[in-house]
């Protein structure tokens, strides 16, 4: 019999809500829908993929919980960079710095270098230079006559220079940090959006379950399988063949109900050895380098977690 398993992700989803949808809309009324009804449907449906803008814009676009995390994702990432960046100019910058300042200072540590900010006997420059910078800028506040300009790619070592990039660095870590916050908001939302869309779809099953019969063909409205239906998927129909060059053949089929993938075999029909085989989640399928001048017998199975579907069979010979 088959169950009705809600699905768990994104794309099926939504296609079983948008199925859902107009079904409560067709039929909704005729059989005393009045928990799970279309706007009820729609409204979790529109929550998760948002809504296009009206006539002249008005109302405005609305973007769904998808789009605000993929949005989300993408100013995340975006913000990871500028962040990399500031962190990877403050470097250089530092390192500019320390190579000005090696004359006055000594090539390798002495406490001399402590009133520059390396406190902790090295001159290494830290993956995160902030704070460092915000030690030279000071350093070069209290001796201006340490400051070099232009050391080469318009560089310029000064006070002013090593704020700026402390300030940078500062400022993409904070947006930084925002970022990751929205991004997990973002991703909470779409979860709870899902989770929405799940109970709604559920909660629309188990009330159909009161109101339609197992064999009612309704049920196919509303995107959901007769339950007195068998789990085991339906048999693929309607395949055709159609020869391409250097023995490839295109096999085309009607899509099978309540399958979840098909597998396509190739055999030698005089001799039923096998010479080709592929899995595949659609209803075409494309074999290559198989002999000419040779009878085919192509099979096309449909598969689910239940169980296999018979055979579908195809005969033809490629030239």
């Amino acid at each position: 019999m088959a169950q009705n398993i809600t699905p768990e992700q994104y794309d099926p989803l939504v296609q079983r809500l948008e199925d859902a949808s107009d079904g409560a809309h067709d039929y909704g009324a005729a059989i005393g829908l009045l928990q799970n009804t279309e706007a009820a449907l729609r409204a979790v449906l529109v929550a998760l993929v948002g809504s296009p803008e009206g006539p002249g814009g008005v109302p405005p676009a609305v973007p769904g919980l998808r789009a605000d995390w993929n949005t989300a994702k993408a100013a995340k990432t975006a913000a990871t960079g500028a962040f990399a960046s500031a962190k990877s100019n403050g470097r250089a910058l530092a390192s500019a710095c320390v190579n000005v300042l090696k004359p006055r200072l000594g090539n390798s540590w002495t406490n001399a270098w402590m009133n520059a900010g390396f406190p902790s006997g090295s001159i290494a420059i830290p993956a995160n230079p902030m704070t460092l910078l915000q030690q030279m800028r000071a350093y070069f506040e209290t001796n201006p006559t340490h400051e070099k300009t232009d050391v080469g790619a318009g560089v310029d070592v000064t006070a002013a220079a090593c704020e700026t990039a402390a300030e940078a660095i500062s400022t993409a870590s904070n947006a930084s940090n925002n970022s990751n916050v929205a991004s997990g908001e973002a991703k909470s939302a779409y979860e709870a959006g899902l989770a929405a869309a799940r109970a709604r779809l559920s909660g629309l099953r188990n009330e159909l379950t009161q109101l339609l019969s197992p064999d009612d063909d309704r049920w196919y409205a509303f995107g959901f399988e007769k339950p007195g239906n068998p789990q085991r998927p339906e048999d693929p129909e309607n395949l055709t063949g159609v020869p391409g060059t250097g023995g490839m053949l295109f096999v085309d089929f009607d899509d099978a109900r309540r399958a979840t993938n098909y597998h396509g075999k190739v055999f030698d029909a005089a001799s039923n050895t096998l010479l080709a085989e592929r899995t595949t989640h659609d209803s075409e399928i494309t074999f290559q380098d198989l002999p000419l001048n040779t009878p085919l017998r192509i099979e096309i199975t449909a598969s689910n977690i239940t169980g296999t579907s018979h055979p579908a069979t195809l005969l033809i010979t490629l030239t």
